[in-house]
């Protein structure tokens, strides 16, 4: 098997820059530039401008799907209210709520080919103050892979 591209990404004062991009920088691109489809796990989602970007996708026509750990619905916040919201405006964003189970993956996954994944919650300190590590793949069969187990998610 051949990987098209692995690039690290991180947060954290230190690890950024000396050619390493940053979690926030990478998710920005990611969505920006989704064409077809999106899909997003994630433990806590807090931060605005990841709602703002994933809504800009959602009137470019993506599909967007996102799988929330419960207790982010128990314990809601502006992001996810906001993201609630637009499930009204556009019957192409589906919210999934992983209960029962402790959904700690932070995974994006961009139209079939593009993965990141690794430690950042998708929160401010998550993307800009912590010190978090992930990878972007650039791979199909990767994607797919990560695609059908995210999609075990919301069978009940």
């Amino acid at each position: 098997m051949m990987i098209e591209e692995i690039v690290p990404v991180a947060t954290g004062e230190k690890w950024i820059g000396y050619g390493i991009r940053s979690f926030r920088s990478v998710i920005n691109d990611m969505i920006s530039n989704a064409t077809s489809e999106l899909y997003l796990t994630a433990y806590v989602l807090t931060d605005m401008s990841i709602v703002n970007k994933l809504k800009q996708a959602l009137e470019r026509g993506v599909q967007v799907e996102i799988y929330l750990y419960g207790d982010e619905f128990a314990q809601r916040n502006e992001a996810v209210d906001h993201i609630l919201k637009l499930q009204n405006e556009f019957n192409y964003l589906i919210i999934h709520r992983v209960e029962n189970e402790i959904l700690h993956a932070k995974v994006l996954v961009v139209d079939g080919n593009k993965v990141l994944s690794g430690s950042a919650n998708f929160t401010f300190s998550g993307m800009t103050n912590n010190y978090e590590l992930g990878f972007l793949v650039e791979d199909p069969s990767i994607a797919l892979q990560i695609l059908t187990l995210i999609k075990k998610l919301g069978k009940k």
